[in-house]
């Protein structure tokens, strides 16, 4: 295929097949790749996977159409909020997958881990390099303002792909509020992609990696990552949970296991029950994007299909497919999220008409280390902290 002409704004109906186009959202106005731009930058955050990931395809793709190579930029910054050992190993043990799965699939990867000696604005040296960079469609702060500071700052065009949802976020058109109306509103775009296989995208050059990297790659196979944690300036009174380790590898293995022991069958039953072994346990996986939402919901599709998982199959594809991509849409398309202004009228009338109920006043420490005196939230709290997650009705 001929290269792309530089010269011409890039546009995602342009350089990509209508599957990944429809995920894409542009950023900072339409640009043409700068003539300079040597290879397309995919900086990874939210979609931690080598497999399955359509930023990953079509950076590839664009790539490909505009002649220059790709590479991945991993990073890990200590600034996000509520960072921790808990959240840090966890990634870390995510990009060490991604590091073999890139590695596998003939790609160019590098992971760079903010700590003392090693705090570089990377990316943005790198994005000045790039022909074009992708990154994943995270809508909300402080991702969502990182994802603008740097489409302000880079010269080339910046795309967010939607890595997470079935139905591509840019398709939905408005902030939903309710579940039954996105439920509605998305159900042909939905039944049209849920069963749909994911065919992956070929590099189309040699692993590339540029020349003068601006940091220190950690070589995650052989790193020791307790060490690497230990010298990073977060919080380290929040300790990993060996239960619950990061990756692919893990998160796939957990989903198996959610299945083979008959709990997606039950799931319609025993999910509401705290004291039942109900649940999946997928949460983070699904969070960090180390496993393929697409992958998860084409298995229960399947299996519902099959009338092997009957009502348990079904519900768990209504919690994956309606509520949990109807708050990813609802932030994506409402101007502010994170504002009261996203609580609907009768939320903040009930706040206003309670804003000066009588409480017990309980310091936010004695909430966090479960010494509340209330003996529910605290029996909670200590199940959060031993084990890293809290049945969705106790939260």
């Amino acid at each position: 295929m001929a290269p792309h002409d530089p010269s011409a704004e890039l546009a995602p109906e342009r350089l990509l097949p209508p599957h990944l186009a429809e995920r894409v959202t542009r950023h900072g106005g339409g640009r043409a790749a700068p003539a300079d731009g040597t290879f397309v930058l995919y900086w990874m955050r939210t979609a931690v996977r080598a497999h399955e990931n359509p930023a990953l395809d079509a950076a590839l793709t664009a790539g490909a159409r505009l002649g220059v190579p790709v590479f991945v930029y991993h990073a890990l910054s200590e600034r996000y909020p509520y960072a921790s050992d808990r959240h840090h190993r966890f990634i870390l043990e995510g990009a060490r997958d991604v590091a073999a799965e890139c590695a596998a699939r003939g790609i160019g990867y590098a992971f760079h881990l903010e700590r003392p000696g090693h705090r570089a604005p990377a990316l943005r040296l790198l994005a000045a390099r790039a022909a074009l960079v992708l990154t994943e469609t995270m809508p909300i702060p402080p991702l969502s303002a990182w994802t603008a500071a740097l489409a302000a700052q880079a010269p080339c065009p910046v795309w967010s792909v939607d890595a997470a949802c079935v139905v591509p976020m840019p398709l939905v058109g408005r902030a939903h509020t309710r579940a039954f109306a996105f439920r509605d509103a998305t159900a042909a775009l939905r039944d049209a992609r849920v069963g749909r296989p994911w065919t992956a995208v070929a590099p189309a050059t040699p692993p590339f990696v540029p020349d003068a990297l601006p940091f220190t790659p950690v070589a995650l196979a052989e790193a020791d990552l307790g060490a690497l944690v230990a010298a990073c300036a977060i919080d380290h009174g929040v300790p990993p949970i060996a239960e619950f380790p990061g990756g692919s590898v893990a998160g796939y293995a957990r989903w198996e296991a959610f299945v083979r022991r008959g709990a997606l069958d039950r799931y319609a039953a025993d999910r509401n029950d705290p004291v039942r072994d109900g649940v999946s346990g997928m949460s983070p996986y699904l969070h960090y994007g180390m496993v393929s939402p697409f992958r998860v919901a084409r298995a229960c599709a399947e299996r519902a299909r099959a009338a092997r998982g009957g009502e348990g199959a079904e519900k768990y594809l209504e919690e994956l497919l309606v509520w949990r991509e109807l708050a990813w849409s609802f932030c994506h398309w409402h101007p502010a999220p994170a504002s009261m202004a996203a609580l609907p009228a009768w939320a903040l009338e009930t706040l206003a008409a309670h804003a000066r109920d009588p409480r017990p006043a309980r310091s936010w420490e004695a909430l966090a280390r479960a010494r509340s005196g209330d003996r529910l939230w605290d029996a909670a709290q200590r199940a959060l902290l031993r084990h890293g997650m809290l049945h969705n009705n106790l939260r």
